[in-house]
């Protein structure tokens, strides 16, 4: 996917880089065409497949919570690996310096299986699939913050606060890019209004992207559902609510389902009353103000997904307002 952040690299340059991985020489490079921020290659070297991504360029103008965000990702992947025992990409080789290429960037495995999205499972695959997600999300919120929000732009001392700041952040963004941010503006009076709702949030850690083209799926040799996480670009410390969008996507907030399979994982059950539906519809808002933004810094208006981002904003936006002027009374 074509995207105005996407450094651009040469088949010499990639072949320097695996030189330096000590992986072997490159035979075949290919471009993964999902990945919508860094540029994303599918390589063989040394009769091996790997994945490479490769950060934007420093100069290249992004949002405020996406400078230095393949560090944080990298940072997401090692909480994996330290608290958890959520299966995540292995990270074979990394480099921030700049010296070969003007770029963060690593190289990880090809991961086996398929993603989640374009498996076609039976009923019984899917509850196990269910299950196994309801424990990634409890795990996930298992681990606890020292403070709220982006790393990347300073942490918080309540949730009120961090996500003040993140929407601020944004609405600043869309001023440098040019644009209005109208959403922006309307959930900051919604995020005061709720100050006090916010302030009880917990903080922990929360993906807030685990959609089903984020994760990969293959059958274990128990022949249970065997799940891959990866893409935690839009991570932050915040409201487990925040990850509580993607399951049962754009059902009812209540999802009963799902709600009763991930309080039988956590040791902090949700119960989806008055408050909780807030902090949850106030996430679903921030999330339409990140599609309204990120648009301008990433696609052009002929691009398919500048549209895709247009109908998020739309869809995601009504949503939550709707929900937070009736929940408001």
């Amino acid at each position: 996917m074509h995207s105005k952040t996407k450094y651009a690299v040469s088949t010499a340059q990639v072949s320097a880089l695996f030189a330096a991985a000590g992986l072997g020489e490159v035979t075949e490079i290919a471009p993964l065409a999902d990945g919508w921020y860094n540029n994303v290659l599918a390589v063989t070297a040394g009769g091996k497949k790997y994945v490479l991504k490769i950060a934007p360029l420093p100069e290249v103008p992004v949002l405020t919570h996406e400078r230095e965000l393949m560090r944080q990702e990298l940072r997401f992947y090692a909480l994996l690996r330290e608290r958890t025992n959520v299966r995540a990409p292995r990270i074979l080789h990394e480099d921030l310096t700049g010296k070969l290429i003007p770029c963060d960037w690593y190289i990880m495995d090809f991961l086996p299986g398929q993603r989640l999205d374009k498996a076609k499972l039976s009923p019984e695959e899917q509850a196990g699939v269910d299950e196994a997600i309801a424990g990634i999300y409890a795990q996930f919120h298992a681990i606890e913050g020292k403070g709220y929000g982006y790393e990347q732009i300073g942490l918080e001392p309540n949730w009120h606060l961090a996500l003040r700041k993140m929407t601020r952040a944004l609405a600043d963004d869309c001023a440098r890019f040019g644009k209005r941010c109208p959403l922006g503006e309307k959930l900051l009076g919604y995020i005061e209004r709720h100050r006090a709702l916010l302030e009880e949030a917990p903080c922990v850690l929360v993906h807030y992207d685990l959609n089903a083209k984020n994760i990969f799926y293959q059958l274990g040799e128990d022949g249970g559902a065997q799940l891959t996480v990866i893409d935690p670009e839009r991570w932050f410390w915040g409201d487990p609510l925040g990850d509580y969008f993607m399951p049962e996507f754009m059902t009812a907030p209540e999802k009963k389902k799902f709600l009763e399979t991930y309080n039988r994982h956590t040791a902090a059950p949700l119960t989806m009353d008055r408050g909780e539906q807030i902090r949850y519809w106030l996430i679903v808002a921030y999330l339409a103000v990140t599609m309204h933004t990120e648009k301008y810094s990433r696609y052009r208006p002929w691009n398919t997904v500048w549209w895709m981002d247009v109908v998020g904003t739309v869809t995601f936006g009504h949503m939550a307002f709707s929900a937070l002027k009736r929940l408001s009374r």
